[in-house]
């Protein structure tokens, strides 16, 4: 039997972890060692795997939260 934390199942968004992140596809790619392709497959369908999943984990629980608009002074 193959008991698997829930986290691990969940899919990840990697454009949305990169563009939180304000990074370029390419910016992703030099900062974790890995080729501009391979962001751009992990965007479009192939799921990253091995150490770029726990990375990417990593990442996205350091993603800034969104700041409220200003309101303007009337």
């Amino acid at each position: 039997m193959c008991v698997m934390h829930i986290d691990a199942m969940k899919q990840i968004d990697v454009k949305a972890i990169r563009t939180a992140h304000r990074l370029t596809q390419k910016g992703l790619a030099d900062m974790m060692g890995v080729n501009l392709s391979t962001v751009w497959r992990w965007e479009n369908g192939t799921p990253p795997r091995g150490p770029a999943v726990a990375f990417l984990r990593d990442l996205e629980s350091r993603t800034p939260s969104p700041t409220p608009e200003r309101e303007s002074a009337a």
